[in-house]
């Protein structure tokens, strides 16, 4: 495709479409994965939204960097995470290369590896990040209990 030749009614419907907002963000993305149905599902840019910002589900989502040691340790644990919760109809265990994926909302800071946040279905805009536990199956499991808006097994199921 060649580019169009840059002049001022190009800029003049640039502007327009930007007041209308219709120009779409370019969001840094891998492919959208083809098979997503382990424990533990793979977010993108291109997924973001529908997946974690989805009013539906509760979501427990990983942001990681593919070379963080700290990722690498923590890797068994969520997909262990991940095959505990599979049942929940409404609870999604989630993960994000931070590094190769935007994250298209400015509520999910993350400045180090692994970040970790819950995002109530009720609550997408105020995700609740994970702070000061071992990033253990017994204390990321709490993390669930405590913020998760509904769960089909009793606490003590758990």
């Amino acid at each position: 495709m060649e580019p169009e030749e840059f002049d001022s009614d190009v800029l003049r419907e640039f502007v327009l479409a930007f007041k209308k907002g219709k120009l779409k963000p370019i969001v840094k993305s891998q492919p959208v994965p083809k098979n997503n149905k382990g424990p533990v599902k793979v977010v993108v840019g291109k997924t973001f939204d529908t997946i974690v910002m989805d009013p539906k589900n509760d979501v427990l989502i990983e942001f990681y960097a593919p070379w963080c040691g700290h990722c690498k340790k923590l890797e068994p644990v969520y997909t262990e995470l991940g095959k505990k919760y599979k049942n929940e109809k409404n609870l999604i265990i989630a993960k994000m290369d931070a590094t190769a994926n935007d994250v298209t909302s400015d509520r999910y800071k993350v400045e180090g590896f692994p970040t970790i946040y819950f995002a109530p279905k009720d609550k997408k805009n105020n995700p609740i990040k994970f702070e000061g536990g071992d990033r253990d199956l017994e204390h990321l499991s709490k993390f669930i209990e405590e913020h998760a808006t509904k769960l089909s097994r009793t606490k003590e199921e758990l």
